[in-house]
């Protein structure tokens, strides 16, 4: 680090003196060490050939779903109805199981269930804070799973989460129809003028009794893509949007209802209900999903630069590797960063953007505030750009996130390296200076010192006691008003201090920490004058520079005696 000063010259009588007036402003540069293990979310550290170590996406398998998709519900029906209580990620309550469990049948796992009469079902628990009870945008999602039919019986269901209490049919199902699977969705996407639509895909191959057919349904958010496939191969597609064309005024798939003001609630939460009416085996049933909020900032690639979804590519976003600092501090509030930049490799279409965020209050890795800000490689001023209360980005602890964003292929991964920020640290104004006392009167004290000239400085303290170096109280306003170079005659601020002055500043100490002694005459008084800047004044925050040389006074009332001219 280096410290700027700037080199004042002021005449005094008939000599030169010079004055040092430091900016105050403590620049520097930090380039950051490779972070933690479990800072690294599907990504990991490399080495290029040049030997920088460089981190990139670990795993660029669309197929298992890396980055931040969920899996909000799983059954994969590997043991007996009595004992299912919840499903296999342990998200949703199980109210009703009731199928026979096939050991070793399954498509996948140990087994799978078979359903063959009127009663039997499984019943899930819709709760809010789930995919399935959410009354809001539902985002991107996708619904599969394995079943063998063993009687082709019109509207079987194989699974249903259908509401009636808006008075009209509202959520989805799927079902044998005509010896075909049906997806259909009842009143669940929304135009942009908030009118509701039905959706139905029902073109799809004939099924055989007694064979195994993987089946998924997915809708991609970002581009309105409403698709189905069997067995690996894409059998239909919808976009559901304005004009029937990708990305153009796309729908908001929903189980909700919105208000004037575009704020979704629930009319109802209905069971999800699997199995009722089928006479067959299902299999390893899954719902998964990315919420749509996630997505607006994870995709910037997609809007602009997006391919097809074949089967292995359900997830509506280019995958991601995620690499998140820990918290790091500033040695003072208020630092301003004026750079921060990376150095990338980028394949073809991949893509790298980073996230930055800073406070002068501590907080942990992965709090949720403060909040994060996007920026750009190089960005500069971060410290210009104002939050959500106006406060300038500046702090003295700060974080940042790095996003690595796979080819939409899914083939091809970028490197991130040698990431640096420069910085300055604001510091405190310098002491005054030529603090002298230059009147007393009846329990009164003046003093004057010449006034401070950094750029932000912003107002002075006085502090005074009855012993040196130990204050009892601090004077910060005189008639309501800081004391600022504004009240400067000639460069010199001069304060007069009395009892008067003194109690109404006892009354701004909220805090009544200190005892403000009243002067009385012939009490020997001690005094000393702080500068503080506009970094966020009365907080703790703001910077206050150390104390001046400390100076001494006795308040006189002089004599009592006049004499005769």
């Amino acid at each position: 680090m280096r410290l700027r000063l700037i080199i004042k010259t002021v005449l005094l009588f008939s000599g030169v003196t010079l004055l040092i007036f430091p900016v105050r402003e403590m620049v520097g540069n930090r380039v950051f060490p490779i972070v933690p293990t479990r800072n690294l979310e599907n990504a990991s550290v490399t080495r290029l050939q040049n030997g920088k170590k460089a981190y990139t996406i670990t795993d660029l398998s669309y197929g298992k779903r890396a980055g931040r998709s969920v899996n909000d519900l799983v059954l994969s029906f590997n043991g007996p109805s009595s004992a299912l209580v919840r499903d296999d990620t342990k998200h949703y309550i199980i109210t009703a199981a009731d199928y026979s469990y096939v050991k070793g049948n399954g498509s996948l796992g140990r087994g799978c269930a078979h359903f063959f009469n009127r009663n039997n079902r499984v019943e899930v628990e819709s709760a809010r804070d789930l995919w399935l009870g959410s009354c809001g945008d539902l985002g991107s999602f996708t619904i599969e799973f394995r079943c063998m039919p063993y009687v082709m019986k019109d509207n079987a269901s194989i699974f249903s989460r259908v509401g009636l209490f808006s008075g009209e049919k509202r959520g989805l199902e799927i079902v044998l129809k005509n010896r075909r699977i049906s997806a259909r969705f009842y009143n669940m996407f929304i135009d942009p003028s908030g009118k509701r639509y039905d959706i139905h895909l029902n073109r799809g191959i004939i099924l055989t009794e007694g064979k195994w057919y993987h089946f998924s349904v997915s809708y991609d958010r970002i581009s309105g893509k409403l698709s189905r496939t069997c067995n690996g191969r894409e059998e239909e597609a919808v976009y559901a949007t304005k004009s029937g064309d990708p990305y153009n005024g796309v729908y908001v798939p929903s189980f909700g209802s919105a208000d004037e003001e575009g704020e979704y609630s629930c009319l109802d939460s209905p069971s999800g209900v699997f199995g009722r009416d089928f006479n067959g085996l299902i299999d390893e049933f899954r719902i998964s999903y990315a919420p749509f909020e996630e997505l607006k900032d994870k995709s910037a690639m997609a809007y602009h630069n997006y391919s097809p979804h074949g089967i292995n590519q359900r997830t509506p976003y280019n995958v991601e590797g995620i690499v998140t600092s820990p918290v790091y501090d500033f040695d003072g509030t208020g630092t301003k960063v004026s750079l921060f930049k990376w150095g990338e490799e980028l394949k073809k279409d991949c893509f790298v953007w980073m996230e930055f965020r800073t406070a002068d209050r501590k907080f942990n890795t992965n709090d949720d505030g403060p909040k994060w800000y996007r920026i750009k490689n190089s960005q500069r001023g971060i410290y210009l750009m104002k939050d959500e209360s106006g406060e300038y980005l500046r702090g003295k602890f700060y974080q940042w996130r790095a996003h690595l964003v796979a080819s939409p292929t899914g083939t091809l991964a970028p490197y991130l390296y040698d990431i640096e920020i420069a910085f300055r640290r604001d510091l405190p104004p310098a002491p005054p200076l030529f603090v002298e006392v230059t009147d007393i009167g009846d329990s009164s004290v003046s003093i004057k010192w010449k006034k401070n000239v950094e750029d932000d400085i912003y107002g002075y303290r006085i502090y005074y006691g009855t012993g040196p170096k130990r204050y009892d109280g601090i004077i910060s306003r005189i008639k309501g008003e800081r004391i600022t170079n504004s009240m400067a005659r000639d460069n010199y601020i001069t304060a007069t201090i009395t009892n008067e002055l003194l109690e109404e500043n006892y009354k701004l100490d909220a805090k009544q920490l200190l005892v403000y002694p009243k002067l009385e005459n012939t009490v020997l008084y001690f005094f000393a004058v702080s500068a503080y800047d506009s970094y966020k004044p009365d907080t703790p925050y703001n910077h206050e520079s150390e104390l001046s040389k400390q100076v001494q006074a006795r308040p006189y009332g002089g004599s009592q005696i006049r004499q005769n001219p």
